[in-house]
C-alpha cells in the first residue's frame, strides 16, 4: 500500500520542462518525507534517475498512473521552508529554473551520488527462455556475479545494456536498486572510552576473569589509560599507551572500549592567528548613526538601511556595532563582500571579535570546505557568516540582519543562471525574518541612493573621516601635456617622481590600472591588422607571466597563443604591440626605482588558493614599497603606511558603452583615492588622464559624490534609464549565423505577438535585436534586444511565457537568455 504521494521540481531539466510532476511513495521508502526533502524519480521514456526537490506531500493524485520514488536523501541537506519558498522566488524572479535555484543554494558537496545496480530475483521464472542473446548474456553475467552495478555492466557490454536491463526487468527476472553514496568524504576524528564499567575493567586488569583475559601487554596499557583519563582522541590514546590500530581493534571487537566518530569540519580559518583590536570605540557621529540604524532593527519589522560615508569614515566600526547587537538579541548575521581580495582583512577584524562564532563560505575554498561551512551554519555553530556573493544562501535559521559592504558593485549580481542580484535576495530573506537589511557604501549605487532620498531606505550618513584622517590631496595630471613633451611612457613625470620619494621615506603606495596583462593587444605595423580571438570577436592580449618572449591569451574564452612572427593578414614581419597593463607597469618599475619592490595584483597572480591573503599579507608586514593591480585593489582596504595613490588611464571606464560607465568610473577613482592617508600622515593622489576636463573625473577627485548623484540622476531621468525604469536584456546565441538571423527576428515577433495577444497591459520599449557589443564568445555569435519596462508581475509572466515558447522550439545551436536588470549592456 503506498505512503502517499509527492509533487516534485526535477533538478536539471530545461526550463520549458520546469514544472511540478507527481510520483507515488512506495512502501520500499521509510524515510519520511516532506516539503523541502530531496529525492530521486525516473523520468522519462528511458526513466533517468534525477534528483528532484519535493513542494508538496499529499494523500491523494489526479492522475491514475504515476511512477515510484526511487530513494530519498538525507535529511540533513532538506530545505527549509523558507530555503524552498525562495527557490520558488528565484524562479519567478530571474526565470531560472528550480534546479539552477537549488544548486545556487545548496553545496555541490552536498548531494549524494546514485549507485545504481542488479541483482536477480530470488525466483527464477520461465522467462529467461525468451531471451534475445544479449539479454541472456546480461542476466547470465548477473546471476554469476550477484550484485552488478550498472557502471559495470555498461563497461562490459556497452551504453545499450540499458535495452536489455528493461527488457529483464519487465520479465521480473532482476531486480534494480538504488544506493546513495556520499561524493564528499566528510573529515571524522576517533576517540576512545571505556564500553564497560570501570569495576568490570578493573577486574580484566586483574586477570580475575580467564575467559576474558587480555592478550598482550599493549592491550591491558589501554584499558588502564582510558580508565585513568577518560576519552581520549586516538593519537593521544597510541601515543600514551605505544599500542597500534590492531591493537585498539581488538579491544572494540571484544566490547571492551567504545569507538566514536567525530565529525571534523573542514575550516581553513580555524587556526587563523589574529591581533586584538581593542575595545570598538564609535565617534560622535558614529554612534549617532549607529543608535540610528539600530532602531530600524529592534523595530521588529523587515527595514533597510543605507549606510553612506565618505571613505575611511570607519563604516565597519558601525558594523560591528550593529553586529554585537544583533548577536546579543540571539540572532545571526549575513555580511557580504563584493569580492575575495576583500576577505583576509575583515575577517581578521571579525575573527579577533568573534573567534569561532564565524563561518566563511567563498568561491576559492574546496568543495568540502563550502560543505562543512554549509553544515556548521545550518547546525547552528556558527552566527556571524561572511563571504562573498553566494553566503546570501546560507542556511541560518534565525537570521537578524543582512549586511551589503561596497554594495554598488556588480559582483554581487550573478550574469550565470540563476542570473539573481545578492540585494533581491537579502530583501526576500529580511522580509522573510523581519530582519534588517543594510547596504554600506562611499559610493553607493544611484538606485540605492534614489532610494534613500525617497524614504524607500533609511539613510545613515559618515561625512568625516575616523579619528585623525584627513581626506588625501588630489592632483590631476594631464598626459596630453607628456604627450607634448615627447614622453610615452605610462608613468608621467609627476607620479614617478612621487613614487620615488616615497620609497625613500619608507612609505608605501598603490598603483591602480584596469588592465591585466603586458600589453593591450598586438597589430601588424605594415596592414594593421589586430591579431583576434579565434572563437571571440576580440583582440588577444599580450602576456608575458611565465613565458619567454610572451604569448596572446583571450580574456574571454581563455585561448592561448604564442606571438606570430608574421602577420597572418599579410605575412610581413612587423608585428608591434600597443596600450599597456599591470604586468608592463611592473616591468617599468623595476627599471626605473630599481630599490622598490613592488607586487602585483590581478587575476594571473591570485589564481592560486589563498594568493589574495599571501600577497596582502606582504604588503601590510610591508614587505613591498608598492601595490600595483587591478580593481582589485581599489576598495575596502586599510593600509595605514600608504600615503601615494596612483590612478593610471583614469579615464578608460569613461568611454563603455554603457549607461552605468559614468558612475563605475566615478566610484572607481573615488574608492582607490580613499586608500591614501589612512592614518596620521597625510596621503596624496595622483590621477593620470588623457581628459581633464571631465566632470565625472573631477567631482570623483573632489571626493563629491552628492555632486555627482544629482547630476547623473537628472540624465537618468531624462533619458529613462534604472532606477526609472528596469531593463530586461534578451540575448539569442548559435553557432551558425544564419540560423542566429532567423531565431532573432522570430524572438522579435513573438515579443509582439505574446505581448499583444496575452499580455496588452505589459508597457515596453524595444530596441533591436543588434549584434551584440561583442558579437562573438567562444565560438558563439550573439544578438540582442534591450527592453525598458516596469518589471511588474505581468511583465516577468511575459517574459517568462517568451523563454518557455522559444525553449520548446530551440534546438542545441540556438539558445536565449534573458536577464533582468543586467549588470552591464
Amino acid at each position: 500500500m503506498n505512503k502517499g504521494y509527492v509533487k516534485v521540481y526535477i533538478l536539471d531539466l530545461p526550463y520549458h520542462l520546469d514544472r511540478l510532476y507527481d510520483y507515488y511513495l512506495p512502501d520500499s521508502i521509510e524515510e519520511p518525507v516532506c516539503p523541502g526533502s530531496f529525492v530521486t524519480v525516473p523520468f522519462g521514456g528511458a526513466n533517468r534517475r534525477y534528483h528532484a526537490l519535493v513542494a508538496a506531500v499529499s494523500d491523494t493524485c489526479e492522475y491514475d498512473k504515476v511512477k515510484p520514488v526511487l530513494a530519498v536523501a538525507p535529511d540533513r541537506i532538506s530545505l527549509s521552508e523558507e530555503l524552498l519558498g525562495l527557490c520558488l522566488f528565484m524562479k519567478e524572479q530571474t526565470l531560472c529554473t528550480v534546479g539552477d535555484a537549488v544548486h545556487a543554494i545548496v553545496p555541490a558537496a552536498a548531494f549524494s551520488k546514485l549507485i545504481e545496480s542488479y541483482t536477480t530475483a530470488p525466483i527464477e521464472s520461465d522467462g529467461a527462455k525468451k531471451l534475445g542473446t544479449k539479454a541472456l548474456y546480461v542476466y547470465d553475467f548477473i546471476k554469476t556475479n550477484g550484485n552488478v552495478t550498472l557502471e559495470k555492466l555498461k563497461s562490459e557490454f556497452g551504453d545499450t545494456v540499458t535495452e536489455s536491463l528493461t527488457q529483464l526487468r519487465q520479465k521480473e527476472l532482476v531486480i534494480r536498486d538504488v544506493e546513495i553514496k556520499e561524493t564528499t568524504n566528510n573529515k571524522y576524528t576517533k576517540s576512545y572510552s571505556l564500553a564497560i564499567s570501570k569495576d568490570e575493567a578493573l577486574t580484566i586488569l586483574a586477570g580475575e576473569i580467564p575467559e576474558k583475559k587480555l592478550r598482550s601487554q599493549k592491550q591491558a596499557a589501554v584499558l588502564d589509560i582510558l580508565l585513568q583519563n577518560g576519552e581520549l582522541d586516538e593519537d593521544t590514546l597510541m601515543s600514551l599507551s605505544t599500542a597500534s590500530k590492531a591493537v585498539l581493534k581488538g579491544l572494540t571487537d571484544k566490547g571492551y572500549i567504545l569507538l566514536t566518530l567525530k565529525e571534523e569540519y573542514r575550516d581553513p580559518y580555524k587556526t587563523r592567528s589574529t591581533k586584538d583590536r581593542g575595545e570598538n570605540i564609535l565617534s560622535d557621529e558614529q554612534r549617532r548613526e549607529f543608535e540610528k540604524i539600530a532602531e530600524l532593527y529592534h523595530s521588529k519589522k523587515p527595514q533597510a538601511a543605507l549606510l553612506y560615508g565618505v571613505t575611511g569614515s570607519g563604516k565597519t566600526r558601525v558594523i560591528k556595532s550593529l553586529i554585537d547587537e544583533v548577536i546579543a538579541d540571539g540572532k545571526s548575521v549575513i555580511m557580504l563582500l563584493p569580492e575575495i581580495s576583500l576577505t583576509p582583512q575583515t575577517l581578521d577584524i571579525f575573527l579577533s571579535y568573534y573567534k569561532d562564532r564565524v563561518a566563511v563560505i567563498h568561491s576559492s575554498l574546496s568543495q568540502g570546505e563550502r560543505f562543512d561551512a554549509w553544515k556548521r551554519i545550518r547546525a547552528g555553530e556558527a552566527d556571524i557568516i561572511i563571504g562573498t556573493r553566494s553566503a546570501v544562501f546560507a542556511p541560518v535559521k534565525n537570521l537578524g540582519m543582512i549586511v551589503l559592504d561596497e554594495e554598488q558593485e556588480h559582483t554581487y549580481k550573478s550574469d550565470q543562471d540563476p542570473k539573481y542580484h545578492a540585494k533581491d535576495i537579502a530583501r526576500w530573506r529580511c522580509n522573510h525574518h523581519n530582519a534588517l537589511m543594510l547596504l554600506a557604501s562611499a559610493t553607493p549605487s544611484l538606485e540605492s541612493y534614489h532610494k534613500a532620498m525617497t524614504g524607500k531606505y533609511t539613510l545613515a550618513k559618515l561625512s568625516s573621516r575616523y579619528g585623525e584622517a584627513e581626506l588625501p590631496q588630489v592632483n590631476i595630471i594631464d598626459m596630453r601635456l607628456e604627450a607634448q613633451s615627447g614622453s610615452a611612457d605610462p608613468l608621467s613625470t609627476p607620479l614617478l617622481y612621487k613614487l620615488c620619494e616615497t620609497v625613500k621615506k619608507d612609505e608605501q603606495s598603490i598603483l591602480f590600472i584596469n588592465r591585466r596583462g603586458y600589453n593591450n593587444f598586438a597589430s601588424c605595423k605594415a596592414c594593421g591588422e589586430v591579431i583576434k580571438c579565434p572563437n571571440c570577436s576580440v583582440s588577444l592580449r599580450h602576456h608575458t607571466y611565465g613565458r619567454a618572449g610572451g604569448y596572446l591569451v583571450c580574456h574571454y574564452c581563455g585561448y592561448r597563443t604564442d606571438v606570430p612572427k608574421i602577420c597572418p593578414e599579410c605575412s610581413s614581419e612587423h608585428i608591434g604591440f600597443s596600450g599597456y597593463g599591470t604586468q608592463r607597469i611592473e616591468e617599468e618599475l623595476e627599471v626605473l626605482i630599481p630599490g622598490a619592490k613592488t607586487l602585483r595584483m590581478d587575476t594571473d597572480t591570485t589564481a592560486a588558493k589563498f594568493s589574495y591573503e599571501k600577497l596582502l599579507g606582504d604588503f601590510r608586514q610591508k614587505n613591498a614599497n608598492i601595490l600595483l593591480g587591478t580593481q582589485m585593489v581599489t576598495k575596502g582596504h586599510d593600509f595605514p603606511d600608504v600615503t601615494l595613490v596612483g590612478v593610471l588611464l583614469a579615464d578608460a571606464a569613461l568611454y563603455l558603452d554603457d549607461f552605468r560607465a559614468s558612475e563605475r568610473a566615478f566610484a572607481m577613482i573615488t574608492q582607490v583615492i580613499g586608500r591614501a592617508g589612512r592614518a596620521k600622515k597625510r596621503g596624496v593622489a595622483l590621477i593620470q588622464t588623457c581628459n581633464p576636463d571631465s566632470e565625472t573625473i573631477r567631482l570623483a577627485c573632489a571626493q563629491d559624490f552628492e555632486g555627482f548623484y544629482e547630476r547623473e540622476i537628472k540624465l537618468r531621468k531624462l533619458l529613462v534609464f534604472p532606477p526609472f525604469c528596469d531593463i530586461v536584456l534578451l540575448t539569442v546565441s548559435g553557432t551558425y549565423e544564419p540560423e542566429l538571423f532567423t531565431a532573432a527576428k522570430i524572438l522579435r515577433d513573438s515579443l509582439e505577438n505574446i505581448s499583444k495577444t496575452e499580455f496588452p497591459d505589459v508597457k515596453y520599449i524595444a530596441f533591436g535585436p543588434f549584434e551584440a557589443p561583442i558579437y562573438k564568445v567562444n565560438g558563439r555569435f550573439r544578438m540582442r534586444m534591450v527592453i525598458k519596462c516596469k518589471l511588474t508581475k505581468s511583465a516577468r509572466a511575459l517574459f517568462a511565457r517568451l523563454l518557455t515558447d522559444f525553449g520548446s522550439k530551440a534546438t542545441k545551436k540556438i539558445s536565449l537568455g534573458i536577464d533582468f536588470n543586467p549588470s552591464s549592456l
